[in-house]
């Protein structure tokens, strides 16, 4: 479970909502463009590239917790 989430399900009144709120956004537009970019990798004619998509979800992974 990434700090995001874990924020997320513990969330209380003490945190900052605009903070947490626009984390949330951020991370889920970088998990949108891995997946993104992996739907476009596999409608290529040839069979998807295994390590090409296991670099997309690497890339998306990267700094979860930015």
């Amino acid at each position: 479970m990434t700090d995001l989430v874990k924020r997320l399900r513990k969330w209380d009144y003490g945190e900052s909502t605009w903070g947490l709120l626009e984390d949330a956004a951020d991370r889920i537009e970088k998990l949108e463009a891995a997946l993104r970019e992996i739907i476009v990798h596999c409608e290529v004619p040839a069979p998807p590239n295994a390590e090409a998509l296991k670099m997309f979800a690497r890339k998306a992974l990267e700094g979860k917790d930015d």
